[in-house]
């Protein structure tokens, strides 16, 4: 291996101008290509899985108000797709006349009601409870309230032309981070909503008893309802609308979104595969060249006795050195510019706008070593096919 070696170095160095050209062709398809790729890895791919994987993205908002009996929470919340169910109440009631911080410092009005129930998507491992309830982010600045604080609720009626006020206490057991729920809401279990409708509703009920001898309804006017996945939106509204149930969801474009996450890597492999076959076919012809071009010398090494297999290991030798060049001056320029990219251009918290894996790099440095391989068969061919006497017929 010691002479083809020797001969193939002496061959780049001879014809070093055409070698430089070559590696630099390289570094210029290569390098945009990993830039790309780690903007991919990074905040391309980042803002793609955190709108995929937002909860809000897999709701399924009801259309309209119905009439929904435990036997229909039982049937969704049986489904395999279907990753959290709860009934919830008439949208009229869905707002507290008032939320007014522990300290009596700060109030805020039209506060909006949402029903919450263990397993909600939006929440935490801490569920809501009689009395204990999560506030949003957006809210709990207003209020200046944090986790394990309490706040008082107010509902209003009026009864006869008379204003009536009932008031409770509650816990705030978790903040929804604003990434999760960006309005002001407050979302508590389905018994103190419930209160809050039969307070509202029954001139019955006084202040002081509102919160008493809770009992859930036969039928419910709506539900929160959140798919498991976004793949599984439509089969769930399906199923909806096979029972009348007319929904839609809340992300419009959850399905295309879905689909451009499972189809970048297949749109980034497409434009890689299209600018290595590129590279591909110009190796091959820039080596064919090359032993065109030296056909009277490889004829005269066959012609002293320097073997077939030697022989051929010349231009293969030549594609892996210039390759390797290649690979890792693309390295050299494109990772100073990621960290140029992650320092100078603002992110998201904790996020990374550009960075490769190590896997990224094996991959680069596998099909380099394979196209250096595969695009040096014909040159190797050629080298085959050249008899020692054309050295004595043209030399």
């Amino acid at each position: 291996m010691t002479i083809p070696l020797r001969l193939a170095l002496r061959e780049l160095r001879h014809d070093w101008i055409a070698a430089l050209c070559f590696v630099a062709a390289l570094v210029g398809v290569l390098g945009p290509m990993l830039i790309i790729l780690a903007l991919k890895n990074g905040v391309i791919g980042g803002m793609v899985d955190r709108l995929v994987e937002d909860p809000a993205n897999r709701e399924i908002i009801a259309v309209g108000t119905g009439a929904y009996d435990p036997a229909f929470f039982d049937w969704l919340g049986q489904r395999p797709d279907v990753d959290f169910v709860s009934p919830a109440t008439r949208s009229i009631n869905a707002l507290a006349d008032g939320l007014r911080s522990a300290d009596g410092k700060k109030t805020e009005l039209s506060v909006p009601l949402i029903v919450s129930a263990p397993g909600d998507p939006l929440l935490g491992a801490v569920p809501v409870a009689a009395g204990k309830v999560w506030i949003t982010a957006a809210l709990a600045e207003k209020l200046g309230v944090t986790d394990g604080g309490g706040v008082t609720m107010f509902i209003g009626r009026e009864i006869s032309g008379r204003q009536e006020s009932a008031r409770v206490e509650l816990t705030v057991v978790g903040v929804v981070p604003s990434e999760r729920y960006r309005r002001a809401a407050l979302f508590l279990s389905l018994p103190d909503m419930l209160a809050v409708e039969r307070f509202r509703d029954s001139a019955a009920i006084t202040p002081d008893t509102w919160l008493d001898d809770i009992t859930s309804p036969s039928q419910f006017a709506s539900f929160r309802l959140y798919a498991r996945d976004l793949a599984d939106l439509e089969g769930v509204m399906q199923a909806l609308s096979g029972r009348g149930v007319e929904t839609r969801p809340r992300a419009e474009n959850a399905v295309l979104l879905l689909k451009f996450r499972s189809n970048l890597d297949l749109i980034y492999g497409l434009l890689a595969v299209l600018a290595l076959a590129g590279f591909w076919a110009a190796m091959a012809a820039n080596l064919r060249g090359m032993v065109e071009r030296r056909r009277l010398a490889f004829s005269l090494l066959r012609l002293i006795g320097l073997s077939g297999r030697a022989r051929m290991v010349i231009p293969l030798l030549q594609s892996l050195m210039l390759i390797g060049c290649g690979i890792g001056l693309s390295f050299a320029v494109v990772l100073p510019v990621l960290g140029v990219l992650n320092v100078v251009v603002p992110g998201a918290e904790s996020d990374v706008i550009a960075t490769l894996r190590w896997r990224d790099v094996l991959g680069a440095v596998g099909i380099g070593a394979l196209t250096a391989v595969t695009a040096a068969g014909w040159a190797m061919r050629a080298v085959a096919a050249i008899q020692s006497e054309e050295v004595l017929r043209n030399g």
